[in-house]
């Protein structure tokens, strides 16, 4: 089994080898009159385990709670260390993210629905292209995937049979569970963000999308448990929520609980077919939407920022492949496109790929190397948007930019000409509704970069603005030549 991340402590405990319920006890943390509850859980035989992860080192003193005499009144301590790396994903600055220490998180994500499903050795190879390919976040179901491109079928299943052969949720089948701990810690052992959908209508093969609202919770009670402490884990309470059917209510319970149980707060989302959720709601920390259209053109999937005032992922936006499926055919250098219009967008988004493989399945299906040209260029995209200077981009002017510039006023800025930039470009900045106003005397250093060749070229020149009106800045000088027809940005950056 993969180590656990640094950071994160296990208790051991010795109860009843077949309790009521698998995740029979709470254990709460104290240092300096702060508390933090965790659930514990089962972990086959007699074998108990609570996994706690702390937010600041020193003493933190630890007391059982439980309804099964073995785990109860139980207690003790631990030393945590200063926390190690960045630490978890948290909301920051309404629309964007950043890891506890404060350092920016831009999710450029992909998808690989049944990759814990698979052999080890493509497991692994999986785990490797996902990684070398720079994707910082993987989609991924805990319930086996079932119906078209799906060609695997695994042996282990999640829970033990009733003696009507039902499902039964309190009876989880442990060998299945540190399968999926072993995906997720390898996946926090490369930095990248495991992005755990908890139910879907896919694993319907397989009749785990029949579970009532109390096999749901006592199952979200346990992967709760056995997760929560590790700090590369977002919720996703379902992909393609409504195709399901259930009563919008009956989500909106479960992902309160999910909020109300988890002792580490992780970022929490669910995922649409067709039918939007309300991202409003409370428990709901992101928005987690499929939605092609959106970034065929710039202009359309900011107003989602309006209308959820939380960071947006289009966690689905079509994918580079070769199916005839509408969702499945995009070309490499579409997807990179839709990706540029997201980012200018204010929003993020998620990769996948769905050319048919050998075995007839996908690779966002099950996993291995990456066939596509996108994942090289998405990279790129993503190392850009670290090397910025400001926490995130938000349209400057989304009332009425034709330009749709974003970036953070008077600060930095990237615009994005599309799959075919002009020859030629006068420098103008759009002046935004918030923050510092554009001034004349101002100056900015100019990077033209080729979004497809993956090239930066500094403009050895200097742009000092020379007007500035109500709604635009322009600088002097003659326009800058660019390379017609290509698909470039521009990194325009305040000089201090």
């Amino acid at each position: 089994m993969t180590a656990l991340p640094a950071g994160v402590h296990e208790l051991s405990f010795t109860g009843p080898p077949q309790p009521a319920d698998p995740a029979p006890l709470t254990v709460t943390f104290t240092q300096d009159g702060t508390g933090r509850e965790i659930l514990g859980f089962w972990d086959g035989g007699r074998n108990y385990l609570a996994r706690f992860s702390p937010s600041s080192a020193g003493t933190w003193r630890w007391r059982t709670r439980s309804e099964e005499p073995a785990l109860d009144g139980l207690s003790g301590e631990i030393e945590a260390a200063e926390p190690a790396g960045p630490g978890p994903v948290q909301v920051v600055d309404t629309y964007h993210f950043a890891h506890a220490d404060g350092t920016p998180f831009r999710p450029v994500g992909t998808t690989v629905y049944n990759w814990i499903h698979q052999e080890p050795e493509l497991r692994s190879r999986t785990l490797e292209a996902v990684s070398d390919a720079g994707f910082n976040k993987l989609r991924f179901m805990v319930f086996p995937q079932g119906g078209g491109y799906v060609e695997h079928v695994p042996e282990l299943m999640p829970f033990e049979r009733d003696s009507a052969g039902r499902w039964d949720t309190s009876r989880p089948v442990s060998a299945y569970f540190r399968q999926l701990d072993d995906a997720v810690m390898s996946l926090a052992g490369r930095g990248v963000v495991a992005d755990v959908l908890l139910l879907s209508a896919y694993s319907a093969d397989f009749g785990l999308d029949a579970l009532t609202e109390e096999e749901d919770a006592t199952y979200l009670r346990y992967v709760v448990a056995r997760l929560g402490a590790y700090p590369n884990v977002w919720w996703s309470l379902c992909n393609e929520f409504d195709i399901l059917g259930r009563p919008v209510q009956r989500w909106d319970r479960l992902g309160e609980l999910l909020a109300r149980i988890d002792g580490h707060q992780r970022l929490r989302s669910i995922h649409n077919w067709v039918e939007f959720f309300d991202h409003n709601r409370p428990w709901v920390t992101h928005a987690s939407i499929q939605d092609g259209a959106s970034v065929a053109e710039p202009g359309r999937a900011s107003a989602y920022r309006d209308a959820y005032l939380k960071p947006i992922v289009l966690d689905e936006i079509k994918y580079e492949g070769d199916v005839p499926l509408r969702w499945g055919h995009l070309s490499a250098r579409e997807l990179v496109h839709r990706f540029w219009v997201a980012t200018v967008s204010g929003c993020y988004a998620s990769h996948g790929e769905s050319f048919v493989k050998a075995n007839g399945s996908l690779h966002m299906v099950d996993g291995g190397p990456f066939r596509g040209m996108s994942p090289a260029r998405l990279d790129f995209l993503r190392r850009i948007l670290d090397a910025l200077h400001i926490a995130g981009l938000d349209p400057i002017d989304k009332w009425d930019d034709p330009e749709y510039v974003a970036g953070q006023a008077r600060r930095q800025y990237v615009r994005y000409f599309g799959r075919s930039a002009p020859a030629t470009w006068t420098f103008r900045l759009p002046q935004g509704h918030h923050g510092e106003r554009l001034e004349v005397g101002d100056q900015f250093q100019v990077d033209i970069i080729d979004t497809w060749n993956m090239t930066v070229l500094p403009v050895e020149r200097t742009f000092t603005l020379t007007e500035v009106h109500r709604n635009d800045a322009f600088a002097d000088g003659p326009p800058l030549l660019l390379p017609e027809g290509e698909a470039i940005a521009l990194r325009i950056t305040r000089r201090q």
